[in-house]
């Protein structure tokens, strides 16, 4: 039995001190985040597979990426295998990042570095952040929809993409896009100018980027409604949107106007000294109420 086992062992000791060691593994970085399309980026994570500076000592390499970023940021070790870059600000969306390691960089123990050298994501194509009217409300059946978007869109590309589905209708309706005259109407009818500000004056109020669109065909009656920021809708960086956002809605009910006043019983007329009342569907004038006028039948 004592033979068997050392025979075993010896086998064992002579494949073992001849099988190939694993190879070595490469310095290079081991995790970068964000990369791919991403919204709301604040802060980029970069991990190295070997040590890159000294511990306690986070000055004693400088930035190891050359960046090219529209956006303003730093960067700083947080210890010896990572580095992070702070933005000054959260990223709006239409911006393209690029971080490529430095030509040299080389890790603590003077090894250069292989594997995958650039880096880079975009913050995505514009979205919408806030519709008015807000989806799932009624609306209009030549309603104007004014968007808040994250960020300036290529207009051209808009109605290219842009669309709404509408009940009872089998074809995509298309878009057109208020601009000049029309919009600013609509916008200060909205949004008056405040006491002591002139209209127009942005102030130190944070400026808004807004769209007015309309659909090109007038919304049937009582038709469930979405509004389609589709795929594909570019920034005027050239950052496109990657799904389709959908907002729904629901057109209202055709106008009507309904008379009523106090009977003594359902055929009788009218009491001559109570109150008549007429009940609209939807919000009328004061100017259009005031045409209302009463006929005899002489």
């Amino acid at each position: 039995m004592k033979k068997i086992i050392t025979l075993a062992a010896l086998f064992f000791l002579f494949f073992a001190g001849n099988w190939p060691a694993p190879a070595a593994q490469s310095p290079g970085v081991e995790l970068f985040s964000p990369q791919g399309t991403v919204k709301g980026v604040r802060q980029v994570s970069v991990r190295f597979t070997d040590q890159m500076i000294p511990f306690g000592d986070p000055r004693g390499q400088t930035d190891p990426f050359e960046i090219a970023c529209p956006a303003k940021g730093s960067g700083r070790w947080a210890d010896g295998h990572s580095w992070i870059y702070d933005f000054d600000a959260d990223l709006p969306a239409g911006l393209f990042c690029e971080f490529k390691i430095k030509p040299g960089l080389k890790t603590l123990a003077g090894a250069e570095l292989a594997g995958q050298s650039v880096f880079s994501f975009s913050t995505g194509g514009p979205a919408i952040l806030i519709s008015k009217p807000y989806e799932g409300v009624l609306v209009d059946e030549e309603q104007i929809f004014i968007l808040t978007l994250d960020a300036e869109p290529d207009i051209a590309s808009v109605p290219e993409h842009v669309f709404f589905s509408v009940e009872g209708i089998a074809n995509p309706v298309g878009v057109k896009i208020l601009e000049g005259k029309d919009r600013d109407r609509i916008l200060r009818a909205l949004r008056p100018p405040r006491p002591g500000r002139a209209a127009g004056d942005a102030g130190a109020e944070k400026k808004e980027i807004l769209l007015l669109v309309q659909s090109k065909q007038r919304f049937p009656n009582n038709s469930k409604i979405s509004l389609i920021w589709g795929k594909g809708v570019k920034s005027k960086s050239g950052a496109a949107t990657l799904s389709d956002q959908i907002l729904p809605f629901k057109a209202r009910s055709a106008f009507v106007a309904d008379f009523s006043c106090e009977r003594e019983n359902r055929t009788a007329g009218c009491i001559p000294f109570m109150p008549m009342t007429v009940n609209f569907s939807a919000p009328v004038s004061k100017e259009a109420a005031g045409k209302i006028s009463l006929r005899l039948s002489d």
